[in-house]
């Protein structure tokens, strides 16, 4: 039994990887049934247990809860019973608890296999929640699916405990109820279900085969609900088959199918008999049996899907109805039994076997019988054989109709022909043409959307000259760059519109030879909307690139301003930190410049700003950062300068700008002097605000001495300051 362990594991392995892959569920699913059949014969699995054998005790009602679990230690009336289902004196009781002691069993992967429960359960081992199936406070029906309920290793004599909820007429457990390994569980799932599977996709076949009669033979409605009744027979055996879970896991879906196409069997079964005795005198009794059955289902699912009835109440019901119909039908068509053809009696004698059937299941499912796995797959297989001896008769007589009618056929086919080769010449050159339009048009919109990724004019127009011709292949277009070829269509032309106003040509289009598959005109109009086109987004291109620009610079002095210096200062600390390099801060502010505008005015005061910007932006080496922060005052970030070389570099600087003669309107203008503060990043805390406050201590104090000077920021200096 050991070495029999790892083969069924790897089975379990292979069956749920199939299943969880929505890709391969279809292709493999057949073939995990062939295989079953192999490895079920070879494989020693350990004996389940069955829950039946177990000493099972049963309370009524619901027990009250502490902590948010149920008190089980509040529970003193509890009651023997040999199996856990629909317990005595249930007196409209909705809750039922069911308690029983685990026995001893090795299983790789253990859990409790229960073929349905009545209707909503938890299950507890000990006090631990382990397993919960639907709501059973809310207690809305969520179907009768299978139930595979995990368990740990040490599962041995600990206290199984379920918690079930019912509205239906039975309540607890149905079917088997089993400890046994997940593997085993799985291919006793697929294996028991393989003849149900097979007989409804039988029966799915039989119904297409017999609806296709149907619809070529319109007179004989017969043919329609035998195929209705087929399908519905195969949908019945789907909804209820076990092995179907594993492949749809909705088991309320699967309900619903069931319960359709339960439901709908005795409509079509009327409807088939009323067409053959449609001339006996109580024959408008089958209509209303179909009717009553039609209503019956429109109301079940309307009211199911509302949420106002649980759709399990219906069954019943439903069961109760269909034994007075099937009494009624039965009725009728015996007083008729004589006029009817031999294949009509073939028919009624297979639904008579299958009626017979589903009486005994519908005894099974409301315990009037003991349960057992009754082969209701065996009615449906005689219905659908007697349709395909019924259906290859009818096929038979049809084919010979259909032979008939081709004949006929064939010679407005040919005359058709010879028209429709004449219209496949034109249409075949009106495609070809389509075809190289849209590819055009492709190919433009490809290099448009290639080219609005561009960030600059220059990378744009190199992007034009390379690649645009590519757009027209196997038209010869030439791309002239930057100028006006000489033969370019006077409509070619990209161009690109300027903000100051007016336009420059970027490119122009010229056409070196015809496509010989366009319409004439066609290329000219298309080189001028691929102009049109691209002259828009280069117009988008260069405002792109302006707006750009002139986020980050100062107009007036051509300077970087206050929102680039922000970002560059709090990126530089962190680099400065992470290299271990040097950072020093020098900010500038133009002595009495609030005096020199008074005296020259502010176009003089303008003219002074540009002159000492252009001064900075010579004196500093190109790595470093000169910034306009507003009015007079100016910042200078020098990267990888320490304070000594820092306040050298504001020395040089003091002393230019009050060397610098400016001029305004012919006339020689007061020199300009400056005070600087100095500051250098060194205390691993500081941020930008603290670099940029200390450099304006420094500057402040410059201002109090005096002015024309530089000071460099110090600690001693901050506490002067601060006093």
């Amino acid at each position: 039994m050991g070495a029999a362990v790892p083969e069924r594991q790897t089975l379990g392995r292979l069956i749920m990887f199939a299943l969880r892959s929505r890709l391969l569920r279809g292709a493999l699913f057949c073939l995990l049934i062939l295989l079953i059949i192999g490895f079920n014969s070879k494989a020693s699995a350990a004996p389940a247990v069955d829950l039946a054998e177990l000493q099972w005790q049963y309370h009524w009602g619901d027990l009250p809860r502490a902590n948010g679990k149920p008190d089980f230690s509040s529970a003193r009336d509890w009651q023997a019973i040999a199996y856990p289902a629909n317990p005595s004196g249930r007196d409209e009781q909705q809750y039922a608890w069911f308690r029983a002691t685990l026995p001893e069993a090795q299983f790789p992967e253990p859990v409790i296999f229960i073929t349905s429960i009545n209707l909503n359960v938890e299950a507890y081992l000990d006090d631990q929640l382990i397993y919960r199936f639907g709501d059973p406070d809310k207690g809305r029906f969520q179907g009768w699916p299978w139930h595979a309920i995990p368990l740990p290793e040490a599962f041995a004599g600990k206290q199984l405990q379920l918690r079930v909820y019912s509205d239906y007429t039975d309540i607890g457990l149905w079917g088997e109820a089993k400890v046994m390994d997940r593997s085993d569980m799985l291919l006793h799932v697929l294996s028991s279900g393989l003849h149900e599977l097979i007989v409804a996709a039988f029966s799915l076949l039989v119904a297409f085969v017999t609806l296709v009669f149907a619809l070529f033979r319109g007179t004989r409605k017969e043919f329609f609900y035998l195929g209705l009744f087929s399908l519905a027979t195969a949908g019945t055996l789907i909804g209820e088959n076990l092995a179907m879970q594993l492949v749809i896991n909705s088991p309320l879906l699967k309900t619903y199918l069931a319960a359709v196409s339960y439901f709908s069997m005795p409509i079509f079964m009327a409807m088939l008999l009323y067409q053959w005795v449609n001339h006996v005198t109580r024959s408008s009794l089958l209509k209303r049996v179909a009717q009553c059955h039609l209503t019956y289902l429109f109301a079940a699912v309307a009211l199911s899907l509302s949420g106002l009835v649980n759709l399990a109440i219906f069954f019943p019901i439903f069961d109760v109805l269909f034994i007075v119909s099937l009494v009624l039908m039965m009725w009728v068509t015996v007083t008729a039994l004589k006029q009817l053809a031999g294949s009509q009696k073939l028919v009624l004698a297979a639904f008579a076997v299958y009626a017979v059937l589903l009486l005994i299941d519908m005894l099974v499912a409301h315990s009037f019988l003991p349960w057992v796995d009754f082969p209701i797959a065996i009615g449906g297989l005689v219905f659908a054989l007697v349709l395909v001896v019924i259906s290859i008769r009818s096929y038979v007589l049809t084919n010979k109709a259909l032979a008939e009618l081709n004949l006929s056929l064939e010679q407005r086919v040919s005359e058709r022909t010879a028209r429709l080769q004449e219209f496949t010449v034109v249409e075949q050159q009106r495609r070809k043409e389509l075809e190289r339009q849209n590819r055009f048009n492709t190919e433009l919109e490809n290099f448009n959307v290639a080219l609005q990724s561009c960030q600059t004019v220059a990378e744009a127009t190199e992007l034009m000259q390379n690649r645009l011709a590519e757009v027209f292949t196997p038209a010869s277009i030439s791309i002239s760059v930057a100028g006006e070829a000489a033969n370019a269509l006077p409509a070619g032309q990209i161009r690109l519109q300027e903000l100051e106003g007016g336009s420059t040509v970027v490119a122009s289009l010229s056409i070196d030879g015809p496509d010989p598959v366009l319409p004439a005109g066609w290329l000219e109009d298309f080189v001028q909307r691929t102009a049109e086109r691209l002259s828009v987004t280069m117009g988008n291109i260069k405002l792109r690139e302006d707006l750009q620009r002139y986020s980050f610079e100062d107009s007036l002095t051509g300077l970087r301003n206050r929102r680039f210096f922000d970002d560059t200062l709090t990126r530089d600390i962190l680099l400065a930190w992470r290299e271990g390099s040097d950072l020093s801060l020098l900010i500038c502010d133009i002595d009495h410049f609030k005096r020199f505008n008074d005296e020259y005015g502010h176009e003089a005061g303008d003219v002074a700003l540009q002159a000492v910007a252009e001064t900075l932006q010579h004196h500093f080496r190109e790595s470093d950062v000169p910034c306009r922060l507003g009015g007079e005052e100016f910042v200078v970030l020098l990267r990888g300068a320490d304070a000594e070389a820092a306040k050298d570099k504001a020395e040089t600087l003091r002393a230019a700008i009050e060397q610098q003669d400016i001029h305004y309107r012919g006339k020689a203008l007061s020199r300009l002097t400056i005070s600087v503060g100095v500051t250098t990043l060194q205390l691993p805390h500081t941020d930008a605000d603290d670099l940029l406050r200390q450099a304006d201590q420094a500057l402040y104090i410059a201002k109090q001495a005096g002015r024309n000077r530089v000071e460099e920021f110090s600690e001693q200096l901050e506490s002067n300051v601060n006093m």
